[in-house]
Formats: C-alpha cells, sequence, structure tokens
C-alpha cells in the first residue's frame, strides 16, 4: 500500500500567496462558476485529499485551490482533543443525508425489514449468520488464516478452535454476542481493557499483553511484507493513559452532540490511532464501534457486518486511515469511507434478506410437497439441495438452527428415514448427505 503524499502546510501556502489568495478567496465568495463548481466535486461530492488533487488538471494552480479547500474546511469542522493532541472533522452535506437514512432504518427491529410472517428460526438464523460474517472478517482483517466456510461450520458445531487463527474468530464470536450485555455501561478504560481482553484471550504472545496496555515503543504499524514500510507509529506509550481517558470522556460527553454513528466512526479511527495495547487493536476498534452503536439504540447494526466489506478491499480501509493521518488528522477521510461502507452493508442485509425471503418460500412449497415433514426439516433439506455434494454434521445442522443436539439429530435422521438423505459413520459421529437419486 503506497503512502500518501503529505498535504503542504497551509501556513506556509498563505505566506507564499498573500494577497493572490485573497482575490482567490473573494472570487469563491462572489460565487465564481469554476471555482465554485471545483469545490463542489472536491470538497463536496468527494472530500479530496492532497495525493489525489496534485494530479488533477485544474484551471488554477493545485496548491492555491488546496489553500481554498482548507480554508473552507477549517471554517466549518469541529476539533477534539486527545491527550496533547489534536483532531478534527468535518460533517459534510453527503454525511448527513446517508445518516438520515440509516437513522430512518437502524432503530428499528428486523421485523420492519423481513416482515412479521417471517418465522423466529429463520431471524435467529439472520442474526447467527451476521455475527459469524463479522468475527471472521475482522479476525481475517488481522491476518486469521481460515475460510469463512471451515470458519462458519466450526462455529455452529461448537467444536473447540484448533489453532490462533480459530481462537481469534471464536474469541470475535463470544465479544460481539456479550457486547450487548455491555451497552448500559459508560465507556472506561477498564471497559476497553476488558473488551481487548475477550478479544484477544489466548492468541497473544503473553497474559499480560491481553490485559494490560503497552508499555514500550516497540509497536509500529508496518507492511505485512515489507517489514521496512511503516504506515502508523504509535503516540509514546506513556500518553496512552491520558488518551485513554480524554477518548472516554468524549465518548460519554453528551452536552456537545455529535450523531452517535458519527461519535462510534471516531471511537474506532481514534483505538487505531492510539495502538494502547501490543496487539488486537483492530479488532478491539471494531468491536467498540458496535459496542457504542448498539449502546445508543441502533439495533439493525446486529446484523450488519462492516468487516466483511473491509476484508474484501484491505487497502482502502487502511489507506482511509493514511489520508486522516497525513492531513492534520483530519478524521473526514475515514468517517467517509466508514459511513459509505455501512451504507453498502445495510444493502447487502436488504439483498440478504430477500433472497432469505426465497428460500423460505421454496421451503414452504418442499413442506407442502412432501409429507410429514416439518418447515425446519424442509429448510434443512433445501440447505442440502443447494449443495449437494457437501457433508453436514448433527453438531453443525445444530448451530445453524439455533436447535439442541437432539432436535437436530431427530430431524437429520427423520430425513434420512424418509429417503432425503444418506447417513455415513465417520469414526464417532454421523454424516450426512443428500440422496441425489430420490431428486
Amino acid at each position: 500500500m503506497r503512502i500518501p503524499e503529505k498535504a503542504p502546510d497551509a501556513n506556509a501556502l498563505y505566506e507564499k500567496y498573500g494577497e493572490e489568495f485573497s482575490n482567490f478567496f473573494l472570487a469563491y465568495s462572489m460565487g465564481d462558476k469554476a471555482i465554485v463548481n471545483f469545490v463542489k466535486r472536491y470538497n463536496d461530492a468527494r472530500y479530496i485529499h492532497w495525493d489525489d488533487l496534485r494530479r488533477r488538471h485544474l484551471p488554477f494552480k493545485q496548491d492555491l485551490f488546496w489553500l481554498l479547500l482548507k480554508f473552507i474546511r477549517n471554517y466549518a469542522s469541529v476539533s477534539i482533543t486527545i491527550g496533547e493532541e489534536s483532531f478534527k472533522f468535518v460533517v459534510l452535506g453527503k454525511f448527513q443525508r446517508k445518516l438520515h437514512q440509516i437513522d430512518k432504518e437502524s432503530p428499528a427491529p428486523l421485523d420492519s425489514l423481513i416482515g412479521e410472517t417471517t418465522s423466529e428460526a429463520s431471524k435467529r438464523q439472520y442474526l447467527a449468520n451476521s455475527i459469524m460474517e463479522e468475527a471472521i472478517a475482522s479476525s481475517q482483517l488481522e491476518g486469521a488464516a481460515t475460510t469463512r466456510q471451515v470458519a462458519k461450520k466450526f462455529l455452529r458445531e461448537g467444536t473447540a478452535p484448533k489453532n490462533t487463527s480459530e481462537r481469534m474468530i471464536l474469541n470475535n464470536y463470544v465479544t460481539i454476542q456479550k457486547l450487548k450485555e455491555l451497552k448500559d455501561l459508560p465507556l472506561s478504560p477498564e471497559l476497553i481493557t476488558g473488551i481487548h481482553e475477550m478479544i484477544t484471550h489466548g492468541t497473544l504472545e503473553s497474559r499480560e499483553d491481553e490485559i494490560n496496555v503497552r508499555t514500550s515503543n516497540d509497536v509500529v504499524v508496518q507492511d505485512k511484507v515489507d517489514y521496512e514500510k511503516i504506515y502508523h507509529v504509535p503516540p509514546d506509550f506513556k500518553k496512552i493513559p491520558a488518551m485513554l481517558k480524554d477518548l472516554c470522556r468524549f465518548a460519554n460527553d453528551n452536552e456537545i452532540f455529535i450523531h452517535p454513528i458519527l461519535k462510534a466512526i471516531i471511537l474506532h479511527f481514534m483505538m487505531g490511532y492510539i495502538h494502547p495495547f501490543n496487539d488486537g487493536n483492530g479488532r478491539t476498534a471494531r468491536a467498540l464501534f458496535y459496542w457504542y452503536v448498539l449502546k445508543h439504540g441502533y439495533e439493525l447494526f446486529e446484523y450488519l457486518s462492516i468487516s466483511r466489506i473491509f476484508v474484501n478491499a484491505p487497502a482502502k480501509y487502511g489507506r482511509s486511515y493514511l489520508l486522516s493521518e497525513t492531513d492534520e488528522n483530519d478524521m473526514t477521510y475515514f468517517i467517509d469511507y466508514n459511513i459509505d461502507i455501512i451504507s453498502r452493508a445495510m444493502d447487502e442485509l436488504k439483498r440478504y434478506i430477500e433472497e432469505s425471503q426465497a428460500e423460505e418460500r421454496e421451503a414452504i412449497t418442499l413442506v407442502e410437497e412432501i409429507p410429514g415433514i416439518s418447515f425446519r426439516q424442509a429448510e434443512i433439506l433445501k440447505d442440502f439441495i443447494k449443495q449437494p455434494h457437501r457433508s453436514h454434521t448433527i453438531g453443525e445442522i445444530a448451530g445453524k438452527y439455533k436447535v439442541s443436539l437432539p432436535t437436530a439429530r431427530n430431524d437429520l435422521f427423520r430425513l434420512e428415514e424418509m429417503g432425503k438423505l444418506r447417513k455415513i459413520r465417520d469414526g464417532k459421529k454421523w454424516i450426512f448427505l443428500l440422496n441425489t437419486s430420490s431428486f
């Protein structure tokens, strides 16, 4: 990943241009169409960074136009102080539109999207699947080496993790489910450390790294291949306690309104920036984001997997951090990227629900066509039909459909008795396959 060129210093540019900038700004203020249109394009429609702007062909000097953008942005920005460092962001018009749309959809229960006729079993599956997706993707972003299919299988079966990658995923899965129990607590350094401990248990070099903040400056964010390429040098470890204290104060402060989703994204950014732990900072940052939105009533976020989109384009996720850090800690770049990801995740949820509803209608048809089959058994059979060469265990079916092992066993044996499945002994357990000859 290429590091963006750092933005030029605005004060130095002002000294360079002086009266020329004053005339340029006056022309903008008086409504010069060329200048106004470029400001709309590169400040509203797209919050452009200097690294991108310097490559654009403009009808005026690039650094002069950059100075105008910085002047407009600084005037509109909100500033926060964490420790000894300052950060800022601009609430763009497009943020307001997207946040309004999210507000309209997020606080409502899942029924508002899937309808009251959807079975409770299906609703549980929506939730379980989303939590699995988030747990897997958030771990993959931090180096967990396993496929979604393998990870989902061991999560559904409830088997013990076999390696560090599986332990990372299991920790994430358990932590995400527990965040809802913690949502009534104020944010505190102890809560942050507690979430980190849950999410890193058994995955770090030492127990001390799981329960304590770092006590050295040896930790940097570097390229996973070229270790000499450093993306981020976190603040001195001695500053961590004060920075975490200020971050908690910011999170708990309700006197000045900042939209909860914006605040959650800022918490996400700040945890990555402070990097308070030797490892597990990314997983903790994303968990903290979910904790904060759930705390503020965005129940639908339980069903969103933000990290699944991050993991499909990890360079863009990392670049959104770098854009902010190379432009005077302007978090607008990071916020812009994350709001877009949230909107995409909500669109994916809608598509997933539509597909699941179609599958549920297929299951209802199966119930009508096959006498003596229950609705859940029809859903199970439908899964086998969709992947006719894949085997399933009793534990996997129990985990997926959130039923007891005896119930899952009875369902599978019933379908086997009806000739729809065939079972094979694999050591001490049975595995089930579709009996393709019955269709």
